[in-house]
């Protein structure tokens, strides 16, 4: 039913095109309802089995999370008035079928009298899936009754209500404010707003677009308290202390201590270096003069500019280099399909690409690269629309995965040229793609991203980023530029560390103890780690991660991924990275356990299994200047 394109390889895509809001509307009602029946007739078998649970109970729901997924996806890359309207109709039904289906005493009794069974014993990847299906049914209330069960359900209804307010809210101011001066329109949209405050000599372009990003959607506030509040209150329904014991359930890192543990280690590590960092930048200086004097002393520093170096990374250049060292890495070809052999897309922008082994495909990914202000939201990001698995004729379904970016649109000539941090971005969210694409795993519920924690679900795209300027891109860029860039990677790495380092302690104690003023805790924790605000800051109301991006006490995570990813780049480092057999070897050791292994085993054995040892600290302070 789903608007579908059929290519000749008979592979079935997404029809883009053909999926309006007007058929999304009409098509996934009907979804929903065959998806209930669907559920009910597993709920009612009495097979028993791996295959008449997990496999009938994904077939059951597929095709209604495919069409879901695609009307969050153009909501979130083509946001008009009217996929919004479908959004907010739709939602509360999609909620309420979810948490039916996650809350069903049925399926719940039968996954955990499958693995009471022993059948499961010589299987661990899915003895792991059942686990976390029992454990997922047990964070969506399946043992709540009566009044709990209805307020539990009542919370979440209202908590995606107020998620997506909360990034409706965030994309309209951004893309309300403009200021213009001497003829030239200012924004503060993601692609252009830091460029302008890094390269802009007038200050007072500079202040006010400073003023109005900091102080964006300020009526997120009350919404900020009520979800605050209403987390907290899920996690007690659940037997929970708080939400951040909720959220840390189903993590890598064991407790909330060891999260404020690694964050005071880095703390501690890096405050002093931190303070030398600033010094340099001069005194008496302004919120909206710090990039700026930071961008000027890079460039004495280090004698480029990155409007110097911008002209090395043309779109095109940038996306071979990176297919061919991934080609190299993981012995893979990626090749771009057009004409007949494309499948419809939902932008003219947007391109398609396979992924292929020995020559025939294992994966396929659209990149919509550039920023269209007021329709895409703001970031950067990965969805893996399809997963990899086992079809019921035995033939294999391919990952598909989506990558959206918000990179500057092309020149009058058509040339896109990437500031080195866009450079870093495409190869972080590939880093992602590859880990949806690259895997062995036939078990769709484990395949690529799926069941991988949270907190090191950044691992693979963060390895990625260590490649940009590795010879073996074939970017052509001067040895001696290169050089002079390698040198300044760890510029003001101490600052930037302690920035990702303030965003996750201010997240992990907003959910981890009750805070009558989250933007009073927040200006602590943000002096502390050396943060110069206005004071009427509004940081907290823009800052979707955690509000409408589902890094709720999670935000942690991209530090305690990138001390993994780290140690994994590490294990190149020692195998010499100029040797190109050794880095090819570990190249495919990598591929075959990061990425190939998928959530078939918990994160840390999969690192465990690259590289022989837990991860450690010391290959991430080296790495960045900071040991």
């Amino acid at each position: 039913m789903m608007a579908a394109a059929v290519l000749a390889a008979g592979i079935i895509f997404p029809d883009w095109a053909a999926f309006t809001p007007e058929k999304a509307r009409g098509e996934i009602p009907a979804l929903l309802a065959e998806a209930e029946k669907g559920v009910g007739a597993v709920e009612e078998s009495d097979s028993e089995g791996f295959d008449a649970l997990c496999r009938r109970l994904n077939d059951a729901v597929r095709p209604l999370w495919d069409a879901w997924g695609m009307v969050g996806h153009l909501s979130s890359v083509m946001n008009t008035d009217e996929w919004r309207k479908v959004k907010e109709e739709l939602q509360p039904r999609l909620v309420e079928f979810s948490l039916r289906v996650g809350q069903s005493r049925k399926i719940y009794d039968a996954a955990r009298k499958l693995l009471a069974g022993g059948s499961l014993d010589s299987d661990p990847m899915r003895r792991r899936i059942v686990e976390k299906m029992v454990q997922g049914a047990e964070k969506s209330g399946v043992a709540l009754e009566g009044a709990k069960k209805d307020r539990f359900n009542e919370i979440n209804q209202r908590l995606a209500k107020l998620g997506m307010e909360f990034s409706d809210s965030v994309l309209d101011a951004t893309k309300a404010f403009k200021f213009e001066k001497d003829g030239k329109i200012y924004t503060i949209d993601d692609a252009n707003y830091p460029e302008t405050m890094k390269h802009c000599p007038d200050r007072e372009v500079r202040e006010r677009l400073l003023r109005a990003r900091s102080t964006r959607a300020v009526d997120n506030a009350p919404r900020i308290a009520e979800m605050l509040s209403l987390r907290a209150e899920l996690a007690s329904l659940l037997g929970y202390g708080n939400y951040a014991e909720l959220s840390l359930s189903s993590k890598c890192a064991p407790s909330v201590s060891a999260v404020m543990e690694m964050i005071d280690e880095l703390d501690g590590a890096t405050e002093k270096i931190a303070a030398e960092e600033d010094a340099e930048l001069g005194e008496n200086l302004k919120p909206w003069d710090r990039a700026y004097a930071a961008e000027r002393l890079r460039e004495r520093k280090y004698s480029y500019s990155e409007e110097e170096l911008k002209k090395f990374f043309e779109f095109e250049d940038v996306l071979a280099g990176l297919f061919r060292i991934a080609g190299f890495l993981f012995d893979i070809e990626i090749v771009e399909l057009n004409g007949a052999s494309r499948p419809s897309v939902w932008h003219d922008d947007v391109r398609f690409f396979e992924v292929r082994e020995k020559g025939a495909a294992i994966a396929h990914f659209y990149i919509d690269p550039y920023v269209r202000p007021g329709l895409k939201r703001g970031g950067a990001w990965m969805n893996e629309f399809r997963n990899r698995r086992t079809a019921a004729d035995g033939g294999k379904v391919l990952p598909l995965a989506l990558l959206a970016l918000n990179q500057p649109v092309p020149d009058a000539d058509g040339k896109c040229f990437l500031p080195f941090r866009e450079v870093e971005t495409l190869f972080h969210e590939f880093g992602h793609a590859l880990q949806c694409m690259l895997t062995r795993v036939d078990e769709e519920d484990a395949a690529g991203i799926n069941l991988v924690e949270w907190d090191a679900v950044e691992v693979a795209s963060q390895f990625m980023e260590n490649w940009c300027l590795d010879d073996r891109t074939g970017i052509k860029v001067p040895d001696e530029l290169k050089r002079k860039v390698l040198a300044a990677r760890n510029f003001r790495a101490a600052s930037a560390c302690r920035r990702q380092l303030a965003f996750g302690k201010v997240d992990m104690m907003l959910h981890s103890r009750p805070c009558g003023d989250p933007d009073a805790l927040k200006r602590e924790i943000f002096v502390h780690f050396g943060f110069d605000m206005i004071p009427e800051d509004a940081f907290l109301c823009s800052f979707t991660h955690i509000f409408a991006g589902g890094y709720a006490a999670g935000y942690y995570g991209y530090k305690w991924a990138e001390v993994m990813s780290a140690d994994c780049y590490g294990a190149f480092e020692e195998a010499g990275l100029a040797d190109d057999a050794a880095v090819r070897s570990i190249g495919a050791k990598y591929r075959e356990t990061v990425l190939a292994l998928g959530g078939s085993m918990s994160a840390y054995d999969v690192f465990r299994k690259f590289r022989g040892r837990k991860p450690g600290i010391d290959a991430l302070l080296r790495q960045q200047g900071l040991k």
